[in-house]
Protein backbone atom coordinates (compact mmCIF):
# COMPACT_ATOMS: atom_id res chain seq x y z
CA UNK A 1 0.00 0.00 0.00
CA UNK A 2 1.32 3.41 -0.94
CA UNK A 3 1.97 5.90 1.86
CA UNK A 4 3.17 9.37 0.94
CA UNK A 5 2.79 10.91 4.40
CA UNK A 6 6.48 10.68 5.18
CA UNK A 7 7.24 12.89 2.18
CA UNK A 8 4.58 15.57 1.95
CA UNK A 9 2.02 15.05 4.76
CA UNK A 10 -0.77 14.29 2.26
CA UNK A 11 -2.63 11.10 3.11
CA UNK A 12 -3.00 8.33 0.63
CA UNK A 13 -6.71 7.61 0.28
CA UNK A 14 -7.17 3.86 -0.13
CA UNK A 15 -10.00 2.48 -2.21
CA UNK A 16 -12.67 0.25 -0.70
CA UNK A 17 -11.10 -2.72 -2.52
CA UNK A 18 -7.67 -1.94 -1.03
CA UNK A 19 -9.11 -1.68 2.49
CA UNK A 20 -11.10 -4.88 2.04
CA UNK A 21 -7.89 -6.67 1.00
CA UNK A 22 -6.08 -5.20 4.01
CA UNK A 23 -8.73 -6.58 6.37
CA UNK A 24 -8.88 -9.97 4.64
CA UNK A 25 -5.09 -10.39 4.73
CA UNK A 26 -4.81 -9.79 8.50
CA UNK A 27 -6.49 -11.23 11.57
CA UNK A 28 -6.52 -7.75 13.10
CA UNK A 29 -5.57 -4.45 11.47
CA UNK A 30 -6.14 -2.00 14.33
CA UNK A 31 -5.15 -2.15 18.00
CA UNK A 32 -8.58 -3.35 19.19
CA UNK A 33 -8.78 -0.50 21.71
CA UNK A 34 -11.20 2.42 21.49
CA UNK A 35 -9.68 5.71 20.38
CA UNK A 36 -8.63 7.75 23.43
CA UNK A 37 -10.23 10.90 22.05
CA UNK A 38 -13.60 9.14 21.81
CA UNK A 39 -13.32 7.94 25.41
CA UNK A 40 -12.34 11.40 26.67
CA UNK A 41 -14.81 13.50 24.67
CA UNK A 42 -17.87 11.33 25.24
CA UNK A 43 -17.37 10.92 29.00
CA UNK A 44 -19.66 13.87 29.73
CA UNK A 45 -22.35 13.01 27.18
CA UNK A 46 -25.63 11.28 27.99
CA UNK A 47 -25.82 8.04 25.97
CA UNK A 48 -28.30 8.02 23.10
CA UNK A 49 -28.00 7.02 19.46
CA UNK A 50 -24.54 6.97 17.88
CA UNK A 51 -23.14 6.54 14.39
CA UNK A 52 -19.55 5.37 13.94
CA UNK A 53 -18.51 6.36 10.40
CA UNK A 54 -15.62 4.19 9.22
CA UNK A 55 -16.12 1.74 12.09
CA UNK A 56 -13.27 -0.56 11.05
CA UNK A 57 -13.19 -3.62 13.29
CA UNK A 58 -15.59 -2.07 15.79
CA UNK A 59 -13.49 -1.10 18.82
CA UNK A 60 -15.05 2.38 19.11
CA UNK A 61 -18.56 1.08 18.41
CA UNK A 62 -18.22 -1.66 21.03
CA UNK A 63 -16.93 0.82 23.61
CA UNK A 64 -19.88 3.13 22.93
CA UNK A 65 -22.31 0.22 23.20
CA UNK A 66 -20.80 -0.77 26.54
CA UNK A 67 -21.36 2.82 27.76
CA UNK A 68 -25.08 2.56 26.97
CA UNK A 69 -25.19 4.02 23.45
CA UNK A 70 -27.35 2.52 20.70
CA UNK A 71 -24.68 2.25 18.01
CA UNK A 72 -24.64 1.76 14.28
CA UNK A 73 -21.29 1.38 12.55
CA UNK A 74 -20.73 1.84 8.84
CA UNK A 75 -17.69 0.96 6.77
CA UNK A 76 -17.12 0.28 3.09
CA UNK A 77 -15.10 -2.90 3.76
CA UNK A 78 -17.33 -5.96 4.23
CA UNK A 79 -14.73 -7.79 6.34
CA UNK A 80 -14.50 -4.82 8.72
CA UNK A 81 -18.30 -4.77 9.07
CA UNK A 82 -18.33 -8.53 9.72
CA UNK A 83 -15.75 -8.08 12.50
CA UNK A 84 -17.80 -5.28 14.05
CA UNK A 85 -20.90 -7.50 13.97
CA UNK A 86 -18.90 -10.32 15.59
CA UNK A 87 -18.41 -7.96 18.52
CA UNK A 88 -22.17 -7.69 18.89
CA UNK A 89 -22.54 -4.23 17.38
CA UNK A 90 -24.96 -3.37 14.57
CA UNK A 91 -23.05 -2.44 11.43
CA UNK A 92 -23.65 -2.16 7.73
CA UNK A 93 -21.58 -1.99 4.59
CA UNK A 94 -21.95 1.54 3.25
CA UNK A 95 -19.92 4.39 1.91
CA UNK A 96 -20.45 7.74 3.59
CA UNK A 97 -21.50 9.22 0.25
CA UNK A 98 -24.36 6.73 -0.10
CA UNK A 99 -25.43 6.54 3.56
CA UNK A 100 -28.74 8.01 4.67
CA UNK A 101 -30.38 7.67 8.08
CA UNK A 102 -32.36 9.56 10.67
CA UNK A 103 -30.10 11.81 12.78
CA UNK A 104 -27.99 10.57 15.69
CA UNK A 105 -27.16 12.09 19.08
CA UNK A 106 -23.48 11.41 18.40
CA UNK A 107 -21.73 11.13 15.05
CA UNK A 108 -18.17 9.87 15.47
CA UNK A 109 -15.61 9.90 12.68
CA UNK A 110 -12.11 8.73 13.52
CA UNK A 111 -9.71 8.88 10.58
CA UNK A 112 -12.55 8.37 8.13
CA UNK A 113 -12.85 9.90 4.73
CA UNK A 114 -15.41 12.63 4.20
CA UNK A 115 -14.75 14.41 0.93
CA UNK A 116 -14.10 18.16 0.90
CA UNK A 117 -17.34 19.09 -0.85
CA UNK A 118 -20.34 21.15 0.25
CA UNK A 119 -22.59 18.16 -0.43
CA UNK A 120 -20.64 15.86 1.91
CA UNK A 121 -20.49 18.52 4.64
CA UNK A 122 -24.26 18.95 4.37
CA UNK A 123 -24.73 15.15 4.51
CA UNK A 124 -22.55 15.00 7.64
CA UNK A 125 -24.43 17.83 9.33
CA UNK A 126 -27.83 16.26 8.58
CA UNK A 127 -26.75 13.14 10.50
CA UNK A 128 -26.44 15.14 13.75
CA UNK A 129 -29.72 15.36 15.72
CA UNK A 130 -30.90 18.50 17.53
CA UNK A 131 -28.70 18.83 20.61
CA UNK A 132 -26.35 16.26 19.10
CA UNK A 133 -22.57 16.20 18.77
CA UNK A 134 -20.16 15.62 15.91
CA UNK A 135 -16.79 14.26 17.03
CA UNK A 136 -14.37 14.17 14.10
CA UNK A 137 -10.73 13.19 14.57
CA UNK A 138 -8.06 12.91 11.91
CA UNK A 139 -4.30 12.69 11.78
CA UNK A 140 -2.49 15.98 11.37
CA UNK A 141 -2.11 15.72 7.60
CA UNK A 142 -3.02 17.78 4.56
CA UNK A 143 -5.45 16.87 1.80
CA UNK A 144 -7.27 18.67 -0.97
CA UNK A 145 -9.58 15.68 -1.47
CA UNK A 146 -10.61 14.92 2.13
CA UNK A 147 -12.29 17.31 4.54
CA UNK A 148 -9.46 18.11 6.91
CA UNK A 149 -10.73 19.55 10.15
CA UNK A 150 -9.68 23.18 9.80
CA UNK A 151 -11.43 23.25 6.41
CA UNK A 152 -14.44 21.46 7.84
CA UNK A 153 -14.72 23.91 10.76
CA UNK A 154 -14.87 26.80 8.27
CA UNK A 155 -17.47 25.07 6.11
CA UNK A 156 -19.97 23.85 8.71
CA UNK A 157 -23.22 25.78 8.30
CA UNK A 158 -25.63 24.07 10.70
CA UNK A 159 -23.33 23.05 13.57
CA UNK A 160 -21.42 25.23 16.02
CA UNK A 161 -17.74 24.42 16.45
CA UNK A 162 -17.04 23.87 20.15
CA UNK A 163 -13.47 22.55 19.90
CA UNK A 164 -10.82 22.60 17.20
CA UNK A 165 -7.57 21.41 18.75
CA UNK A 166 -4.43 19.36 18.26
CA UNK A 167 -3.64 16.41 20.49
CA UNK A 168 -0.60 14.19 20.79
CA UNK A 169 -1.28 10.50 20.10
CA UNK A 170 0.06 7.74 22.32
CA UNK A 171 -0.62 4.65 20.24
CA UNK A 172 2.10 2.02 20.08
CA UNK A 173 0.44 -0.84 18.19
CA UNK A 174 -1.72 -1.45 15.16
CA UNK A 175 -1.95 0.38 11.86
CA UNK A 176 -1.71 4.13 12.37
CA UNK A 177 0.67 3.89 15.34
CA UNK A 178 3.26 5.96 13.45
CA UNK A 179 1.08 9.09 13.58
CA UNK A 180 2.08 11.40 16.44
CA UNK A 181 -0.58 14.15 16.34
CA UNK A 182 -4.30 14.35 15.71
CA UNK A 183 -6.65 17.23 15.03
CA UNK A 184 -9.96 17.13 16.91
CA UNK A 185 -13.19 18.82 15.92
CA UNK A 186 -16.21 18.83 18.22
CA UNK A 187 -19.33 20.56 16.89
CA UNK A 188 -22.88 20.68 18.20
CA UNK A 189 -26.31 21.27 16.77
CA UNK A 190 -28.54 23.56 18.80
CA UNK A 191 -31.26 21.69 20.69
Amino acid sequence: MHNSESHDRRPYVPTSAEMEERYRSSDQVWSGNPNATLVDYTAGLTPGSALDIGCGEGADALWLKNQGWQVLGIDFAPTAVARTRERGVEAQVATFSSFSHTPFDLVSVHYGGVRATAEEVQRLERLVAPGGTLLFVHHEVESAELAMLEWLAENLRELEVITLARRARHVSEGAGAHHRNDVILVAKRAG
